[in-house]
Order: structure tokens, then sequence, then C-alpha cells
């Protein structure tokens, strides 16, 4: 998984309040995953109508919702199968929703290879999953393809497409990770474990 996954239990610690604030009011895990999905979409129609940065910052909070949701499950034991994938899906729908109105709003149709690239990282853990196989050994996870979407919707031409087509590059790689670890392929003994909701 991403090299920024042996942060998460820094990060867990520091967001222990928040979820054990959120699990006493009764929100589940799922449920924020949502609300990112909801809040990435609203992102997007911001981009659509012209307003990139302000579309930008709303997609950037919508991935914070992202890493409460892991946090909030692991903190009330609520790691289960259907929420490591739903968590998925709205993750790649959160990317989709939003650089398509980044796109239709005017921005580079290059973006859309960051999309591509996490759609096909995505269909590589699932067609494991159910040959029953590992998923654990990809490197370039969601925080470092979302910075690269982010730099390369900010970065002049043609730095923003160069910064596009490195995310879906560095997809490809950890696709093709992911599919070698299905067969028995070991990542290197520093490589962080996979999220329990990734």
């Amino acid at each position: 998984m991403s090299m920024l996954y042996a942060l998460k239990p820094q990060k867990d610690r520091a967001l222990a309040p928040v979820a054990r604030a959120l699990l006493s009011a009764g929100v589940t895990p799922n449920t924020v995953s949502a609300a990112g999905l909801l809040v990435s979409v609203a992102a997007g129609l911001v981009a659509l109508a012209g307003n990139l940065h302000a579309g930008i910052v709303l997609f950037l909070f919508g991935a914070c919702l992202d890493a409460l949701d892991g946090s909030l499950a692991r903190c009330g034991g609520r790691c289960t199968g259907f929420g490591r994938y739903f968590d998925s899906a709205c993750d790649r729908l959160s990317e989709l929703a939003f650089v398509a109105g980044a796109v239709a709003g005017g921005a580079p149709a290059a973006a859309a290879a960051v999309v591509g690239g996490s759609m096909l990282l995505m269909a590589s853990r699932i067609y494991n999953h159910r040959k029953g196989r590992s998923s654990d050994a990809a490197t370039f996870g969601r925080p470092e393809r979302l910075a690269l979407l982010i730099a390369g919707l900010l970065a002049p031409a043609p730095y923003g497409t160069a910064l596009f087509l490195l995310a879906a590059l560095l997809c490809l790689v950890s696709t093709v990770q992911v599919l070698a670890s299905g067969f028995g392929w070991k990542p290197p003994r520093n490589m962080p474990a996979a999220d329990a909701r990734k």
C-alpha cells in the first residue's frame, strides 16, 4: 500500500478523539465514506462552474473525510470486507466526479488519465480478492495519487500533463505489484501493511 500508510498509527491516534465522538453519536465509517463522496461530487460541480480552486479546496475536504473513515472503523472495531470495498468504491467515484467536473469546466483532459489508472488499480485488487489472493503490495496509493492530481491541476502546461501521466504510470506499476503479490511475490520488509479499509 501507499508508503504514507506507515504513518497510519500516528494518524489514528491523532483522530481518536474525533472518531470516539462520532461513534458515540452513532456515525458509522460507511456514512463518513458516503459523505466524502457527496462532498467530492459537490467539488466537481463547483469546478464545472469554473471555480477550479474552490473545487480543489472542497475536494481536499472530501479527502480528509476519507482519512477519517478508516480511523473510525479501526477505533470502533468495525472493519469489514464490505466497508473496505465500499470505501474504495467511494474513493474512485469521488475522483471520477471531481475530475469529470474539472475537465468539463476547462481543466486539461489529461487529468482523466489519473482516474483511469486509479480504476485499473481497484480492478486488480478486486480480481485478487475474488481469487482469494493478496493485494497488499501497491506502493503508490491514494495520498500520492491525489497529490499529483492536485499539483497537475494547479501547474501550467505542459507540467500539469506530465504530472497526470506520471500518476497514471505509477498506478500501472502498482497494479502490476498487486497482481504479482497475488501470485506469491513478497513486498520488501519495510513496505507497510495494507489498510484495514483500503
